[in-house]
């Protein structure tokens, strides 16, 4: 890059100090003199020294220089051979179509390797006058436009300014947004611009639109605008976008049955975090556009509103997740009851046992006080057993004989009232 070789505006201060004072002493020449006149000799030497040629010569280089301040300031709002920089602003200088030079105009920011820096970092500030700077000789050197496309918000009330100026105005979710293009002659270092990115897809399928204010800061304004033809914003929010989109694939809208992200959108501190996630993937975005990230704004999102076929597809998961929820819910309330039920008869089994041990510790306490309590319980299990069981019932092998009833008229076993079982 050429470094700014202007004149100080000290030397021409100066110069401009010493002209004005030449022509008043032209206009108040014969005052001045006769003031000191009245030191000895001093009018002489007066005389002398301020002829009326040398005050002549410095009022006309007066005259010059005023009148070529005067065409500069004049040149400079054209854009010939000076111009005004706007603060924060950056020019570029071209000879025929190439490159030549940087000019901005930035608070502590200045040119080191044809890129935008800190002064602290060794960087550069072109000279200026007045806040005029040298552009070159015109036509050979002259400024560098290009056209520009952005958006911007705006209110309801500019819609019809910003549509005079040639915008296109459209309502979003997020507000009014204008679309414009121009030729511009000029690129702002740090400026913010809203992004609005659609139908980015999260973890679970679902498609939203996201809205941020993006502040960019243009690091390479020659690779920017002479490189990519003016269009690195474009170039720039598509890197954005492809970070931000990668981002969101890991990421769901909120906590369900079927989760399987570790990150949720509507829980997750989302301005810290977008804005961490892109500003360390700088690199990317300045490889691509010249211009890096300096912070990125969160602003809401929305449910894509996408095509019909996309909106049933959406419509149909989630049908599919309230379904699977149902399905959830259902067998586990199906399992929960079947589980009290069984709990239940478990218990009540118990407690017919527990009963039926205490009932037959009763008779057994019963029986063993009584000299035939053994015999009269074994008959009576026999009995219950004959009772409960409908068919054919087998004593087996037992040991134990069944007590047969004895008449006591005739001592002997046998069957009363009628009974046809044979005595033995």
């Amino acid at each position: 890059m050429k470094e700014e070789k202007g004149v100080s505006w000290k030397v021409l201060v100066f110069v401009f100090g010493i002209a004005f004072l030449a022509l008043l002493v032209l206009v108040f020449r014969n005052d001045l003199a006769s003031s000191v006149g009245k030191i000895e000799n001093a009018s002489k030497i007066f005389s002398a020294v301020f002829t009326k040629d040398f005050l002549w010569l410095t009022a006309k280089i007066f005259a010059l220089l005023l009148g070529a301040g005067i065409w500069a300031y004049i040149a400079a709002g054209y854009g010939i051979f000076f111009s005004f920089v706007k603060s924060g602003e950056i020019i570029l200088v071209e000879i025929g179509k190439s490159f030549y030079k940087l000019i901005p105009n930035i608070p502590e920011y200045g040119v080191l390797d044809n890129k935008i820096a800190l002064i602290d970092d060794g960087a550069k500030k072109p000279k200026s006058f007045l806040g005029i700077f040298w552009i070159g000789f015109y036509p050979i050197q002259k400024i560098h436009r290009y056209y520009f496309s952005w958006n911007k918000v705006i209110q309801e009330n500019e819609t019809a300014a910003e549509e005079r100026k040639g915008g296109t105005v459209k309502e979003t979710p997020f507000g009014t947004i204008s679309q414009r293009s121009e030729t511009v002659s000029s690129v702002r270092h740090k400026n913010s611009y809203p992004i609005i990115l659609r139908e980015l897809e999260l973890a679970g399928q679902l498609k939203i639109d996201i809205y941020f204010n993006v502040i960019f800061e243009v690091i390479d304004p020659v690779s920017a605008i002479f490189i990519l033809n003016g269009k690195w914003l474009s170039l720039a929010t598509g890197a954005f976008s492809g970070i931000i989109s990668d981002f969101l694939k890991e990421v769901e809208i909120r906590r369900s049955p079927k989760t399987k992200a570790s990150l949720y959108l509507e829980e997750m501190e989302k301005e810290k975090l977008f804005n961490d996630i892109v500003v360390d993937k700088n690199d990317i975005i300045l490889k691509a556009s010249g211009a890096k990230v300096f912070q990125v704004i969160y602003e809401n999102y929305t449910q894509s509103p996408g095509t019909p076929a996309s909106i049933t597809a959406m419509d149909g998961l989630k049908i599919a997740e309230l379904n699977t929820q149902t399905k959830v819910e259902t067998s586990r309330g199906n399992a929960e009851a079947l589980l009290l039920e069984k709990k239940a008869e478990a218990d009540g089994l118990l407690m017919i046992k527990q009963a039926q041990a205490s009932g037959l510790m009763a008779t057994l306490d019963a029986a063993s006080k009584h000299p035939q309590g053994g015999d009269v319980l074994i008959a009576q299990q026999y009995a219950e057993a004959i009772q409960e069981h409908d068919g054919t019932l087998l004593f087996g092998g037992s040991n134990v004989a069944p007590m047969i009833p004895v008449d006591q008229r005739t001592g002997k076993k046998g069957v009363k009232n009628g009974d046809t079982t044979d005595a033995v």
